[in-house]
């Protein structure tokens, strides 16, 4: 017979142990979503008003509030450490970014360039994550992680 082994929860690093550019870059993707969902709601609003219900216009603001949400989903994961939505998040900041660029280019829209401004800030937050030192404590399997002071005295 076949031994199926029980399924084991991914290992996660020490939420206490989190670097200052941990925190930094969680509080970028977390300021970004809010922004992102407040630039959505706004827009939803004033379009509504201004325009009626063209719903064009009205998808395009509600597009903006879902990745505001989906980024405060997945940093919210990502803060309580499940680190595999590290990843995904980044991606997904990268993704953003880059569409709206030439968008806000393409159509001179200063209302898409305040939202790449919100997505900017959680593109931040990405690259933050991949630093040296906060790649390290993503990676950490359960507190086996080698002290700091280790990759100091390692011979080069």
């Amino acid at each position: 017979m076949i031994e199926v082994p029980a399924r084991q929860r991914p290992p996660r690093p020490d939420p206490k142990d989190r670097p200052t550019q941990v925190v930094w870059a969680l509080r970028l993707w977390m300021a970004s979503g809010v922004l992102l969902i407040g630039l959505g709601a706004f827009g939803i609003v004033a379009d509504a008003v201004s325009l009626g219900f063209d719903f064009g216009i009205l998808a395009v603001d509600f597009l903006i509030l879902i990745l505001g949400v989906a980024y405060l989903l997945l940093g919210a994961k990502t803060y309580r450490g499940a680190v595999q939505w590290r990843s995904s998040l980044s991606a997904l900041t990268c993704v953003v970014v880059a569409m709206l660029l030439p968008l806000t280019i393409g159509f001179q829209s200063a209302g898409l360039a305040v939202v790449l401004a919100a997505a900017v800030v959680g593109l931040f937050g990405s690259v933050l994550a991949y630093r040296p030192l906060a790649d390290r404590w993503f990676k950490c399997q359960l507190g086996d992680c080698p002290p700091e002071d280790a990759s100091k005295d390692a011979p080069q």
